[in-house]
């Protein structure tokens, strides 16, 4: 029976970006590419990605940010279960980045995980993915370099089932945002510091821990 679907994917960023963050909603920005955005060619899928530096202005102010193809977030690549997915990633910034394809299966040097299973890609440079789609379902792609998913490097990545007919189909992706510095973010985080607790004022009342005893070692 056919029937529309709605596909969240959600991603809770807590900690945002050093060199980037991301503008309004869909953000665009001009772009200059010269391979097509998406070619079908029997069960090859091929994805032409272009990395760019750019700015953004969610806040009233002006941040610099990273963008895919002119998006924040980046483009929506949609394949069928039993494709051959060839994806060229062009880094076309200033610094080093990666693509991770979070949660599916393929062989390992198309992870995309710097310095670990794949190598990075250079300013200037262009990387092949080629990998089989043996799952379905909705995952997601991002930057697996430095605090970049924060600036604006990451989508959604959508496998349809073999046998699954649909009318419509939507995916949401949500993310958080902050214009501080990410790095600084992370470290807060990471030092399990109570700073972000206070300005939200959720934290415990110190003086009241102190006064009922409880303001001291294990």
């Amino acid at each position: 029976m056919k029937r529309p679907w709605v596909i969240l994917l959600i991603l809770l960023s807590c900690a945002p970006v050093a060199f980037a963050q991301h503008d309004k909603a869909a953000m665009k920005i001009e772009t200059q590419e010269t391979m097509p955005f998406f070619t079908q060619l029997g069960k090859r899928a091929i994805y032409h990605l272009y990395l760019r530096d750019t700015t953004t202005n969610y806040t009233g102010r002006k941040r610099p940010a990273m963008a895919i193809n002119g998006n924040i977030p980046a483009p929506k690549l949609e394949f069928n279960e039993g494709d051959t997915a060839e994806i060229y990633v062009h880094n076309e910034m200033m610094m080093e980045t990666s693509i991770h394809w979070h949660g599916l299966i393929l062989p390992n040097r198309y992870d995309g995980v710097s310095y670990l299973t794949t190598s990075p890609i250079k300013a200037g440079q262009t990387h092949f993915f080629k990998f089989p789609l043996v799952q379905h379902g909705t995952y997601w792609y991002h930057s697996h370099t430095m605090t970049q998913e924060q600036s604006g490097l990451y989508g959604a990545f959508v496998i349809h089932e073999k046998q699954e007919k649909v009318l419509k189909e939507y995916t949401l992706l949500l993310s958080d945002w902050t214009d501080e510095n990410p790095e600084q973010v992370q470290r807060s985080l990471h030092n399990a510091s109570d700073w972000y607790g206070i300005r939200k004022g959720s934290t415990q009342d110190y003086q009241q821990a102190i006064q009922q005893g409880h303001f001291k070692p294990n």
